[in-house]
């Protein structure tokens, strides 16, 4: 493995070119994806457009295969896994109208695919009450993948650099929560840890712009409490836009991505331009000196789409994500830029990606 992972259970709370450095630098390249659900709901599993049965048909290689270089270039690649793997239906909250869930194979469509690390923190995480949550956490450590949820955190270790991840879901942070997790991030910046990423699933679903109160809320106490660097956020199910708040990037919505949970591409109800279609993978550079102490960030968005095979809403979902460029990677952007207040430019022609500029860290 080309990186070193620590893990770390956080006891009593559910759980970024180098311009502006100076020196020896030591870059640590994390890719961001919204919602990532292997398998789906249990009504149509068996149907031969369902995730279950793609997956059976294509292989395993298939849902990441046009964007897995992305992720093999990096150091680490985290998804929000939106559902649960166990193979059994023990435990289904049947009072939800939907539950997501996926055999304990199908985290070989992650392993093999260059993705190290889930963000388990969301709406349907406990579809399946305490043995579906087990059987995902288990599975998921089983085979290598790091978790960042509620009460679970990890920090990524390069060359002496050190980064830790979290990951909330909106309705757990009470007061108590967010002054403990405060306490325990600067417990990790005494231990080394020179840089916080912070990851929450809030907003609301199928809507183009944050909420102020829930989304922005969230942002500012992770940065201004508790010294994140980097906040990067899903659930809504499509893209939202991009902040700058005291010197570090906030992104409110990545969208789905390889999402099992719907067939078809869907759209907000009466507005078909605010689609599920479009997605993206954020990567970011995190900076620090040699001597692991945090100094900037900068990075990329690369459009996608999620599906290889639909271009509008109403078209079938095949479950593979694929870059896009030209018209269909502006019109990505444009969706990007509707909710963010300050111009973030055009993508680059040759790269097919949309360059975020550096920023200096933030004093702590």
């Amino acid at each position: 493995m080309r990186k070193r992972i620590a893990a770390w259970l956080l006891a009593g709370m559910l759980c970024l070119t180098g311009a502006g450095t100076a020196g020896a630098e030591i870059r640590m390249t994390i890719s961001f994806t919204g919602d990532v659900t292997l398998g789906g709901p249990e009504t149509g599993r068996n149907n031969p457009e369902s995730f279950d049965s793609t997956a059976g048909r294509e292989g395993y290689d298939y849902f990441f295969r046009e964007v897995k270089d992305l992720f093999e270039a990096d150091d680490l690649t985290l998804v929000n896994l939106e559902g649960v793997l166990s193979d059994s239906a023990r435990g289904e909250n049947t009072k939800k109208n939907i539950r997501l869930r996926g055999r304990t194979d199908f985290v070989k469509i992650l392993t093999e695919s260059g993705i190290e690390s889930c963000a388990i923190a969301n709406n349907h995480i406990m579809d399946y009450g305490q043995q579906g949550y087990n059987q995902t956490v288990k599975t998921l450590r089983q085979n290598g993948l790091e978790i960042c949820g509620n009460d679970l955190s990890f920090v990524l270790e390069k060359d002496g650099a050190k980064a830790a991840f979290f990951s909330f879901s909106g309705g757990y942070l009470t007061r108590a929560h967010i002054n403990q997790i405060g306490t325990t991030i600067q417990g990790l910046r005494a231990q080394g840890v020179g840089a916080v990423v912070v990851c929450f699933h809030a907003g609301q679903e199928y809507i183009g712009k944050r909420r102020k109160w829930d989304q922005e809320r969230y942002a500012k106490v992770a940065v201004t409490e508790w010294g994140a660097d980097l906040v990067v956020m899903h659930h809504p199910h499509v893209l939202q836009g991009i902040d700058i708040l005291d010197g570090r990037y906030v992104f409110y919505s990545l969208g789905n991505f390889c999402f099992g949970g719907a067939t078809v591409i869907r759209s907000q109800e009466n507005n078909s331009r605010i689609r599920t279609l479009e997605s993206c993978v954020l990567q970011m550079d995190l900076i620090f000196d040699d001597q692991g102490n945090f100094r900037g960030q900068e990075g990329r968005i690369y459009p996608c789409y999620i599906s290889s095979s639909a271009n509008q809403t109403g078209d079938p979902n095949d479950f593979q994500p694929r870059r896009v460029y030209g018209i269909q990677a502006a019109g990505v952007l444009e969706r990007i830029q509707a909710d963010t207040a300050f111009d973030l430019g055009e993508i680059d022609p040759e790269e097919g990606f949309l360059p975020l500029a550096y920023l200096g860290a933030a004093a702590k």
